[in-house]
């Protein structure tokens, strides 16, 4: 990675079958193609706005052709003045969601993997991102219902990762809308229970602080909840991981594993802390908890 440029690898697991009675994930719910169209659609489109040129074109209609735009100016030095994404969708045996996947069909690599158990397809997508040359700058794995909203996303990622010195990873915290609450968000990933988390993980409030470019103060915490639904390692990190055996199981099932247990085995996990929450997090597309919102009596 240099000062301005970044160079982003991305890998999503995608399923999608209808099975009645469902599954426990969206990936099989009866009755929810269009949600997740929707939600996928909105996975890729977030990630695709998330890249950068340094130089862009203006359509000289009266002329009929194109200029360049000259350099674009940001209003602070830190900021990544080119991010680009390799971007692959791993999906199984034609069980995808082709109208949401063809608009972006030039913009990545579909991988058709043949399972026994499509459940392990989000291992099948997190071992390529490992494994695959050239090692780029940032590696992402991404569950396929996630909508990144920070246009920063990958700044503050490659500036946390230089900062632990490549010893941690920084996971978001998830989050749904409550409807009817005028903008108030459900976090999804709240406290696990003490007895399963601490097989993993002792949770610490506080464990670092950094200053990021634009003037905040950020204090992260080792979460009592890794889970995220994603991970993001820096190059270093990826070459570290090539020489480890990567758990198959251990975390809930492979979904949770992929996502979670392969950063947790190996670095501290850190959210920043509930104060700073939106400093970093991500929207989870195709809601699942909002009724809890309800159900649940407030502490």
């Amino acid at each position: 990675m240099s000062n301005t440029s970044l160079r982003v690898r991305v890998a999503i697991p995608h399923y999608f079958r209808e099975r009645s009675g469902g599954t426990g994930y969206g990936s099989g719910k009866p009755g929810a193609r269009f949600e997740r169209c929707l939600a996928l659609g909105r996975c890729l489109a977030a990630l695709l706005a998330l890249e950068r040129s340094t130089e862009d074109l203006v359509l000289n209609i009266g002329q009929r052709v194109l200029e360049c735009a000259g350099p674009l100016q940001f209003g602070d030095k830190h900021r990544l003045a080119s991010i680009s994404l390799d971007l692959h969708l791993f999906t199984s045996e034609g069980h995808q969601l082709e109208e949401a996947i063809r608009p972006y069909a030039d913009r990545l690599t579909l991988h058709s993997v043949s399972l026994e158990d499509p459940r392990q397809l989000p291992l099948a997508a997190r071992d390529f991102l490992i494994q695959a040359e050239p090692v780029l700058d940032l590696a992402l794995y991404l569950e396929d219902d996630l909508v990144i909203g920070d246009p920063l996303f990958f700044d503050k990622q490659a500036w946390f990762l230089a900062g632990c010195e490549h010893k941690a990873v920084l996971m978001p915290h998830r989050y749904e809308r409550i409807p009817g609450q005028a903008g108030q968000r459900l976090l999804v990933d709240g406290p696990l229970r003490s007895e399963f988390i601490g097989r993993f993980t002792t949770p610490q409030a506080a464990v670092g602080r950094g200053r990021f470019w634009d003037g905040q103060e950020i204090v992260f915490d080792r979460t009592a909840n890794p889970h995220s639904g994603l991970f993001c390692l820096s190059n270093s990190q990826v070459m570290q991981l090539r020489g480890q055996s990567l758990p198959k199981q251990g975390f809930v099932g492979p979904l949770e594993t992929a996502a979670t247990l392969t950063a947790l085995r190996f670095f501290a996990v850190l959210k920043p802390a509930l104060p700073h929450r939106q400093f970093h997090w991500v929207e989870h597309g195709h809601p699942s908890f909002q009724s809890y919102a309800k159900q649940w009596p407030q502490a």
